[in-house]
């Protein structure tokens, strides 16, 4: 962290050299790093022994099978190597110990035959250490997830520098295995008093009122250790009939909790350990949860022996007090307690600085919280504050007592080869043997303001107040923007800004004011003002009222006013595109009744087949209403004896479509009467349309059919589909393109036996094609709907391809006919 030139300090001061910067950041992080891996450096090596005897490779080998596990199933190396081991600490005295029905303090004892000697039960250094031996067996049956966690615990404590470090371990392992939400480890003193040593997730208030414990205290800690047994705390009210006196006052935040008694490798008490919980029941009553929670408490005692129990913190110096510690928390900006760290050259010449605490709002540039820098040296934490000369002003504050307020200054730090950079005030003072250290970011605000004046000038929102008394009304300048006035003007008065109001909307103004004023309700009213500059805008106030001391009379009026013109105006347009979509919607409706009354009329079943042949027609139109097209079919006797057939299609929907269908068929019906063939029939068809430039095109089948034999033409319709002792068999087209494409095209007939019995199927697109299918894929599914139906009768045969394949076709109509020469009689 340095800063710049904002306030420059020191001559030699400025920003750090980037690549010094870098490799003090880069050997931080290698030593956060080694420090984390000495605390597993234990689980993995036992892994690593694990393998090597079962596998029989060598060390290497067996790392890098570990590894491997790691990589592969995305976990952290030290938990493959826990989940391998596969064992818990406490032996199975421990299990025993904290079975559910077994006696704890302050539960009613037991009877003496069913307790037991002291020499039948675990000891004390037994129940809480599992012996000399740090890595007892666990019995066959615990659980995986308590034997993985123990080992992890137990690398984790054994790294633990002091009893706080000793108590995060313990609440962070407590939390992911049992749902812990504190830890506290109180160490035995001579008189048999306790004295806080280590806390986690206690607030420091408690901290400081409970730090020292006398013997004739009844408090779950001083009671596990007066009875070498473990209190089991159920519930708040569990807690206060047994403690009526700390009901109001106890230590430990959650509802529950369970205290556990810490011996040492001789069995002499060495204090005791309190775990509490947001809720005990599933956990007091299982016993592997408090076979875990017995070997915790084994490790703990073992850190606490090993680590010492040392002076109480805030003993060491009156700067570091309990107290002054739980007053540093109740502050709003981030703030440090820094112990000198003197050198050997003097008495009195002060190297460095560590981190005692921080309070609960510590967040440094970095993202760094509280427990973060607890414990660290500011000269290892910001390198970069002993190159810009921020770090000796802190030296100087340690000597000379005279406080350091910086000016607001640039400071950048670098961590993890990130960059991170804001603008803060840096304030040191010494109090007593510590230094204080504080910041404030000026961004934040900054930010905030910014935010908000961004939010204002998006949203156009203007604010502004009214003081009752004396008339006088202030604005923002989004307000001066909204009605037109430059921000030079003066403000108007409440008068002048009523002037500004369309006069419609006056009386609903009025009646809102005077219910803001008299029943101090929030009133929200939109209006229309005249800008100075002819504009007129849509605006929408809403403002709340401040009652002065008799509650009747409003002191001051504050609101916000917005524009909304623009929303007014989409508002309108979607109200006038509403109501055209309406209008448009009921023509539409008795357009589609119209082209489906027509088009029901033209391909209603004919009155002139003669008797002799047998004829069957289906029509659906679209399943949307706006796709109704323009399908069509005529079968007509014809004067010569022939009988005609024929079948179209008109592109386009709707009212067009119908109209064109209908000149078609009746053109078709007309050229038919003169004898013509099929083929000059569509050549006449196509040259009458191009003639008349038609806005459409259309395909069709024409044929006749007299004695036995079908002679038909086509312009770019699909082919006929004849049925022969039900094979069907798809007509060959001749010759023939679309009707009114291209005034020269030619047209060919061409000529097919139909025998007694056989059944000739005509349709349109509609019937084969649906949106992501082809016609040829469609045609073939029409040819195995026939081959998989009735044959014999054409009726029979139609009926059974409509019901297969004639559902609604959302695109287009669906058209099929049919017509057959009779076998025999009927």
């Amino acid at each position: 962290m340095y800063g710049t030139a904002a306030d420059p300090g020191p001559p030699e001061g400025g920003p750090p050299d980037p690549v010094t910067a870098a490799t003090v950041d880069r050997l931080r992080g290698e030593v956060t790093g080694l420090r984390q891996a000495m605390r597993s450096r234990a689980v993995i090596e036992q892994a690593k022994g694990v393998l090597m005897a079962r596998r029989g490779c060598s060390a290497d080998e067996a790392f890098a099978e570990l590894a491997q596990l790691s990589q592969d199933t995305n976990t952290k190396l030290v938990d493959v190597a826990a989940d391998l081991l596969g064992v818990v600490a406490p032996p199975a005295g421990d299990r025993a110990a904290a079975a559910p029905g077994a006696p704890a303090a302050a539960d009613p004892p037991a009877p003496p035959d069913l307790e037991g000697s002291r020499a039948a039960r675990p000891s004390a250094h037994d129940r809480t250490t599992g012996g000399a031996e740090p890595h007892a067996a666990e019995p066959a049956d615990a659980p995986d997830a308590f034997a993985a966690r123990y080992h992890v615990a137990a690398a984790a404590a054994a790294a633990a520098a002091d009893a706080d470090e000793l108590a995060r371990l313990l609440c962070r392992e407590c939390a992911a295995v049992l749902g812990a939400d504190a830890v506290a480890v109180a160490a035995l003193e001579p008189d048999g008093g306790l004295r806080l040593v280590g806390t986690s997730g206690v607030a420091m208030a408690r901290v400081s009122e409970w730090h020292r414990i006398p013997p004739q205290t009844s408090i779950p800690l001083v009671d596990a250790v007066r009875t070498e047994r473990p209190v089991r705390i159920r519930d708040q009210a569990d807690f206060a009939a047994r403690y009526p006196h700390l009901a109001a006052g106890r230590l430990m935040p959650g509802a529950g909790l369970c205290a556990l008694p810490l011996s040492g490798p001789d069995g002499a008490a060495l204090g005791s350990v309190a775990v509490s919980f947001p809720g005990t029941d599933a956990v007091l009553d299982d016993a592997d949860a408090m076979a875990y929670l017995h070997s915790l408490a084994g490790l703990c005692a073992r850190a606490l022996a090993r680590i010492g129990a040392g002076a109480a913190p805030g003993e060491a110096g009156p700067g570091g007090a309990m107290w002054f510690r739980a007053f540093v928390d109740t502050l709003l900006d981030p703030m440090l307690i820094l112990v000198p760290l003197r050198a050997d050259d003097g008495p009195r010449a002060v190297a460095d600085f560590r981190v005692e605490y921080a309070n609960s709002a510590t967040v440094d540039l970095a993202g760094r919280t509280a427990e973060d820098l607890t414990g660290g040296r500011m000269s290892e934490l910001y390198p970069g504050m002993v190159e810009s000369g921020v770090f000796a002003r802190l030296l100087e504050v340690q000597a000379t007592g005279v406080a350091y307020e910086g000016l607001a200054e640039q400071f950048v730090e670098l961590v993890s080869g990130a960059l991170h950079s804001s603008t803060m005030t840096l304030r040191a003072v010494r109090f007593l043997d510590r230094l204080l250290v504080s910041w404030r970011i000026h961004d934040e605000d900054e930010r905030h303001a910014a935010q908000l004046s961004q939010a204002r000038s998006l949203g156009r929102i203007g604010t502004w107040h009214y003081a009752v008394g004396t008339g006088e009304l202030a604005c923002s300048p989004e307000v001066f923007e909204i009605i037109g006035l430059p921000e030079s003007a003066a403000l108007p008065t409440l008068g002048q800004a009523a002037e500004l109001v369309n006069a419609a909307d006056l009386d609903a103004i009025t009646t809102a004011w005077d219910k803001l004023l008299t029943e101090h309700r929030r009133q929200t009213v939109e209006f229309r003002i005249a800008r100075p500059d002819g504009g007129v805008r849509s605006v929408r106030a809403s403002a709340e009222a401040a009652p002065g001391p008799d509650a009747e009379s409003a002191l001051m009026v504050s609101g916000v006013l917005q524009d909304v013109t623009a929303g007014r105006r989409t508002q309108d347009a979607l109200a006038a595109a509403r109501s055209a979509l309406v209008e448009e919607r009921g023509r539409t409706e008795v357009q589609h009744d119209a082209v489906l009354t027509l088009q029901q009329a033209l391909v209603r079943s004919p009155e002139s087949v003669p008797a002799d042949i047998r004829f069957e027609a289906h029509y659906i139109p679209a399943e949307s209403a706006a796709r109704v097209g323009g399908d069509w079919y005529d079968v007509a006797g014809l004067p010569d004896g022939r009988t005609l057939v024929a079948i179209g299609d008109v592109s386009g929907h709707g009212l067009p479509a119908v109209a064109g269908m209908m000149q078609l068929r009746h053109a078709l019906r007309g050229m038919a009467y003169t004898g013509a063939e099929p083929a000059q029939i569509l050549a006449w068809l196509n040259r009458m349309l191009c003639h008349q430039r038609a806005d459409y095109i259309a395909t069709a089948v024409c044929g006749h059919l007299v004695d036995g034999v079908f002679t038909w033409a086509q312009a770019g319709h699909l082919p006929p589909l004849r049925v022969r002792d039900g094979v069907p068999d798809v007509l060959t087209p001749p010759s023939g393109m679309v009707l009114g494409a291209v005034e020269e095209a030619r047209y060919a007939s061409t000529a097919v036996r139909v025998a007694p019995g056989d059944v000739v199927l005509l349709y349109t697109d509609g019937l084969i094609e649906h949106r992501g299918d082809d016609l040829g894929r469609g045609l073939s599914r029409l040819v195995r709907t026939v081959r998989d139906g009735p044959a014999d009768d054409v009726r029979a045969c139609v009926a059974h391809v409509m019901k297969t394949l004639g559902t609604p076709n959302p695109q287009d109509d669906t058209c099929l006919i049919g017509f057959q020469v009779p076998s025999g009689p009927g």
